[in-house]
């Protein structure tokens, strides 16, 4: 998998924040992608940070990835296995098991944007939420991120999770402003603050992503916290397969095929 920060801290927080909102009664969605933009600064944080994560040859090397992970909500006692899928150019599934909820599936297939939910059925994304799928979904995307981003731009070094950071404002091409966090001694992505479309409405997430390790050739942190109206919730990755994936696990789940027709 190119395990890139954008989908690590993107992707996996996605669907597992979908899952609380059915069944711990808290949620939101925190989808993050590096941007580069005209600002000469924040072009540069970029760049730094594609080459702290590994570098472009490294990055477009794999076409599809599986990871697997352990997804928890401490203060609630609840614990799931996680597993996301991930092909080139923009095919996603995130999978969250939870104990006594059942599966919690989020997919795209370049298209159509779907989550189940045992808690609150199956639904399609629309608007916002569609274009955060999209965006967060795209296989290469710290290397194609114009698609997604009009402008970002340093906007000053603060402190962000214990480190100084790079804060970083983006504007995406459908009006939404989030900041990005960017280690000033690593270059390494250390997390966002995004508003997000959910189920339950707009809802602030931070996102904090640490312990990185080396996935196939490229630095992914292995540990995500994200933080949406006082609960937290934690993803922790422990293991990555590449060049397995069989493109049948993106095909859209007959529940949401009813709902096209």
């Amino acid at each position: 998998m190119q395990y890139r920060p954008k989908r690590l801290y993107g992707g996996l927080a996605l669907v597992a924040v979908m899952a609380a909102a059915g069944c711990a009664k808290g949620g939101s969605t925190a989808d993050v992608a590096p941007a580069i933009a005209p600002s000469l600064a924040a072009h540069a944080v970029y760049e730094r940070m594609v080459e702290a994560v590994g570098g472009r040859a490294v990055l477009e090397q794999y076409t599809s990835s599986h990871a697997f992970g352990e997804f928890s909500l401490p203060a609630q006692g609840i614990q799931g296995d996680v597993q996301v899928f991930t092909a080139a150019p923009n095919y996603f599934l995130l999978e969250v098991e939870i104990p006594g909820i059942g599966m919690v599936r989020s997919g795209y297939n370049g298209e159509v944007a779907w989550t189940l939910n045992p808690a609150t059925g199956p639904m399609i994304l629309e608007g916002n939420q569609l274009n955060q799928m999209r965006q967060q979904a795209d296989f290469l995307g710290p290397l194609n991120v114009e698609a997604y981003v009009d402008s970002a731009s340093v906007v000053e070094e603060a402190e962000f999770a214990g480190k100084m950071c790079q804060k970083v404002r983006v504007v995406t091409n459908w009006g939404e402003e989030y900041f990005e966090f960017y280690d000033v001694t690593t270059g390494l992505p250390a997390g966002s603050i995004r508003t997000q479309e959910s189920p339950m409405g707009a809802m602030e997430a931070t996102t904090v992503v640490s312990d990185y390790k080396d996935f196939g050739g490229v630095l992914g942190a292995s540990r995500i916290v994200q933080s949406v109206m006082g609960m937290d919730q934690i993803i922790t990755i422990s293991a990555v397969e590449y060049e397995t994936v069989d493109p049948t696990v993106f095909e859209i789940p007959a529940e949401i095929k009813a709902m096209m027709k």
